[in-house]
């Protein structure tokens, strides 16, 4: 029988730090080729939130909407993809 995984109780099982760190990998690209300036200010932030004791889950949380919108402007379903599954499944 599989485990059921209640995201409001615990992250456990769910591997939410490694499919964070795969979302950032995937968004490497767009910070590396400036895409929009928005890359900047959101690795600005990132480095604040960090300073803040916050984790990279956070930093995706705080900004899902836009990360949403410019994904989709850009065409890039397959770090849309894993964003919504982390969406789905961590926060």
């Amino acid at each position: 029988m599989t485990e059921q995984i209640d995201r409001y109780v615990s992250f456990r099982n769910v591997e939410w730090e490694r499919r964070t760190a795969e979302v950032f990998a995937l968004l490497q690209p767009h910070f590396d080729g400036s895409t929009s300036p928005f890359w900047d200010y959101f690795l600005r932030q990132r480095v604040i939130a960090h300073a803040q004791g916050l984790d990279d889950l956070r930093v995706l949380h705080n900004f899902l909407p836009t990360l949403k919108d410019l994904l989709e402007e850009l065409d890039d379903g397959r770090t849309l993809s894993r964003l919504e599954e982390l969406e789905v499944l961590c926060m």
